[in-house]
């Protein structure tokens, strides 16, 4: 009778172990799941932003006998910019007399702390990129950085390439410019709070977090779209947008991947700093490969992005309000 007591103590207790044995597996690999498709993300509260900047200002100031610019002081309470959603030649003509040829613009009385780059991928949206033009030269000359709008213009020979363009458009900037922040802006969006500082921080920045066409709420956690901001050294580490993307959707989900990939964290400022105004415009032709190559994209981060990206240059203009590069990818 002790015999059999012991017996099925024994595998009573054999039981349990192997029981607690498999929860724990299950809970590592559900606790690794979790951080493989919800990689942590940091939030930058309102007065952390200042900590969080990184200068990217170079040495093309050491001549200026001037003090360093200071940031537009952050508050959490600030009347958010009305948006104008269409503007006249006037008004155009009006903000060309603040700014210098190819759209560019630094402040006179001090020496700025951010030297940014706006890249804006383009194709026949004309009346969008007037608005943007108006409204994002008057937002950012309150922010007292150094920048300079690249408008990157696709021709009609191919599918629409967003991450292409980008890659483009670093290219070119990165010839000719000494930029050390590089923001990749949609031109449909407009920002709305004096706060979202053009500047890059210590982190890949998710810029336009809140947008009003989905109620100032993400519409997935890993979203990675219409405007970020990173620094040279970020985007290189990268290797940038991935060149296959042809179409709508993708590339900025592969972004986000690759991020991650090369050991990064994005951040994020607060909902009521990120937020836009999107301008209405017609649905693009989605790309039916976009999640074969999304699924397939980290054999490609080392191969495909920014240093092997090609195209070619028609036209680089440097007009009142902007830089138009006009390419063929």
């Amino acid at each position: 009778m002790n015999l059999i007591l012991k017996y099925i103590k024994r595998k009573v207790l054999l039981y349990w172990i192997l029981r607690v044995c498999v929860l724990s597996i299950f809970l590592v690999i559900s606790i690794a799941a979790y951080f493989i498709l919800f990689p942590s993300i940091i939030y930058i509260n309102t007065a952390d932003i200042p900590k969080f900047l990184v200068k990217t200002s170079g040495g093309e100031y050491e001549l200026l006998n001037r003090s360093t610019c200071p940031l537009v002081e952050i508050k959490e309470e600030t009347s958010l910019i009305n948006i104008k959603k269409t503007v006249s030649s006037k008004q155009l003509d009006y903000i060309k007399q603040f700014v210098s040829s190819g759209g560019e613009w630094m402040p006179k009385h001090c020496i700025p702390q951010h030297h940014t780059a706006i890249i804006l991928c383009y194709r026949n949206r004309t009346e969008q990129l007037q608005t943007f033009l108006y409204h994002i030269h008057s937002f950012l000359q309150k922010q007292n950085i150094h920048y300079q709008i690249f408008v990157i213009e696709q021709t009609f020979d191919a599918e629409f390439n967003r991450g292409k363009l980008f890659n483009v458009g670093y290219r070119e900037v990165t010839m000719r410019s000494l930029a050390g922040c590089f923001i990749f802006h949609d031109v449909d969006l407009m920002p709305e709070n004096i706060n979202n500082i053009y500047g890059c921080t210590s982190c890949p920045r998710h810029m336009s977090t809140s947008i009003n066409v989905f109620n100032y709420k993400l519409p997935y956690y890993n979203i990675f779209g219409g405007a970020i901001a990173m620094t040279r050294k970020q985007f290189h580490d990268i290797n940038g947008f991935s060149n296959v993307f042809y179409g709508w959707g993708g590339e900025d989900d592969d972004l986000f991947n690759r991020v991650y990939h090369r050991g990064y964290r994005i951040c994020r400022y607060q909902s009521f700093i990120s937020r836009y105004t999107m301008l209405t415009h017609e649905k693009e032709i989605p790309n039916e490969n976009r999640m074969k190559y999304l699924r397939n994209g980290p054999k490609r981060f080392y191969t495909d992005g920014v240093d092997s990206v090609t195209y070619n240059l028609i036209k680089y203009e440097q007009l009142p309000l902007y830089t138009r590069i006009l390419v063929n990818v």
